[in-house]
């Protein structure tokens, strides 16, 4: 074979391999969505602080509040795993893990983030009911319905807050009140597992349905059951 030609296919070679590389490395990643209030479920102007998993601040970015909690942050890279802080006065410290996936192009992801009000007596539901109906026993997959309020229950661990549950009708007192008894202790036991103190956690039952959230009149879709409300209660912090 002429030596120009060899030259040639090994100089397209190591460029081809150059610019590969070069793509590998500088592919990144970038994090979209918007940042709303757990309760009000209005949009939020928080602080979003992203570290690695070494706990060192990679990037960061404020949500726009003011219009529909819109955050931007970019330069992460693919196949790692990070961690997303969210700050604002008088809300919980937030904690979320987020998983990226493995590419070799460009990639935005998108994740809205809930922020919960951290004031006295502020009433936080569980949007997902943790039980079936008429049980008070957690339901099938209730680490992933409660994994949000572990985790901001562990991040904030001068929080005292009562557990509140309501029941699916109102048919019997008595039974009601055993009932949200057994779903608040339930959920304690749940909490505790996870570390949380015992000594931060109250229990409240109820014997009426809750009149913030009562059964509905109308016939709802086949298949689907009123169950009633369960809420987190900050008490002290």
């Amino acid at each position: 074979m002429n030596k120009k030609i060899i030259i040639a296919i090994a100089f397209f070679v190591l460029t081809a391999s150059a610019i590969a590389i070069s793509q590998v490395v500088t592919t990144v990643v970038s994090l979209t969505g918007s940042v709303f209030d757990a309760v009000t479920y209005q949009p939020v102007s928080a602080i979003l602080k992203v570290t690695d998993e070494n706990g060192k601040t990679v990037n960061g970015a404020r949500s726009n509040g003011a219009e529909d909690g819109y955050y931007y942050i970019t330069g992460l890279e693919p196949g790692k795993t990070y961690y997303v802080e969210l700050i604002k006065r008088n809300y919980f410290k937030e904690k979320y893990e987020i998983k990226l996936p493995k590419t070799n192009k460009y990639k935005e992801m998108s994740k809205d983030f809930t922020i919960k009000p951290k004031e006295k007596d502020s009433r936080i539901p569980i949007l997902v009911p943790p039980f079936e109906r008429n049980k008070s026993k957690l339901r099938f997959g209730h680490e992933e319905l409660l994994l949000d309020f572990q985790t901001t229950l562990l991040y904030n661990a001068k929080v005292k807050f009562e557990i509140v549950c309501f029941p699916d009708n109102d048919y019997d007192k008595a039974f009601n009140k055993k009932l949200t008894q057994e779903r608040c202790e339930s959920l304690k036991q749940y909490f505790m597992k996870s570390g949380v103190d015992e000594s931060r956690i109250t229990l409240k039952g109820n014997d009426k349905t809750d009149p913030e959230n009562p059964p509905p009149t109308a016939s709802q879709a086949k298949g689907k059951r009123y169950i009633g409300t369960t809420y987190i209660v900050v008490k002290s912090f």
